[in-house]
């Protein structure tokens, strides 16, 4: 930068030789306004961005041939706890849904065999509620009764109540409060079969909302269906078809995409879903 004129200040004439010359011996005289002190002031303040905008490599070999002294351990894991299907025959577990309440250290476990008409007549259809502190047996059961639950959730706005999708494409609701004698928790109510999915209920989530009793559910029978607990046997509150077209030798061709996992979080944006298809 070739910087001709200076930074004078107001009262200055830089065109009047006489003038210039006044302030240089005042400047001169007074070692606060000189040139030293005007540079630590600019070394200080760009110091300060340098160190904003610096990288360190904490990771660079300055010594290539030297051994490290002290070598890090390698990062393991260890199991603390298993949660063991009770019954003889084993099954996948489909879904882990932990408490939405922090201070319940509970997780519900779905159980099913996905594979179509793979499951043998006598496969179990409970799903379970597993206590942290007890890992040894389950704390809740869940009997669905007609076909074994492939996913579920917790209510965020009322903590007792798990929403639960079916194998048989139909959805479900459990309340924790209510047990019958046996220990087992039955459904509460149920979709309407000939209103619900057509094949297994592979995600479910709970809708933001004042209400709290809306859930979105997806299916691979390429639908996105929404519900109301409060209104069940009326079916579906809205749909959505997973549907895309292709170019297939020329010709625009709409497929449909089952889905087979869904993610949703009301506190980004409430009408906003991300789905992943088969």
């Amino acid at each position: 930068m070739s910087h001709k004129v200076g930074g004078w200040p107001a009262n200055i004439d830089y065109t009047e030789p006489t003038e210039i010359q006044k302030y240089m011996r005042r400047l001169n005289k007074e070692p606060t306004l000189g040139y030293g002190a005007a540079a630590k002031d600019l070394v200080t303040g760009a110091t300060r961005c340098i160190k904003q905008n610096n990288q360190l490599d904490l990771f660079e070999e300055y010594f290539k041939d030297e051994e490290p002294e002290l070598i890090s351990e390698p990062i393991t894991t260890k199991t603390i706890m298993i949660f063991k299907d009770p019954n003889p025959i084993k099954r996948a577990v489909t879904k882990i849904a932990w408490h939405p309440e922090t201070t319940e250290l509970r997780i519900g476990t779905t159980y099913a065999q996905l594979r179509f008409q793979s499951t043998p007549p006598n496969m179990p259809k409970e799903s379970y509620i597993w206590n942290l502190n007890n890992p040894n047996t389950p704390e809740k059961t869940l009997d669905p009764g007609f076909s074994p639950l492939c996913t579920m959730a917790w209510s965020t706005k009322i903590t007792d109540i798990l929403g639960a999708g079916a194998y048989n494409g139909s959805l479900c609701f459990f309340d924790m409060k209510r047990g019958g004698p046996d220990g087992k928790i039955k459904p509460i109510s149920t979709t309407l079969l000939e209103k619900s999915h057509h094949d297994p209920i592979y995600d479910i989530y709970w809708c933001a909302g004042k209400t709290g009793t809306e859930l979105v559910t997806t299916s691979t029978d390429g639908r996105l269906l929404w519900w109301d607990m409060k209104m069940l046997e009326k079916g579906p509150t809205a749909e959505l078809k997973l549907e895309e077209t292709f170019d297939i030798d020329g010709q625009q061709v709409t497929k449909v995409l089952g889905g087979t996992s869904l993610e949703y979080n009301g506190e980004y944006s409430p009408l906003k879903f991300l789905i992943g298809t088969e």
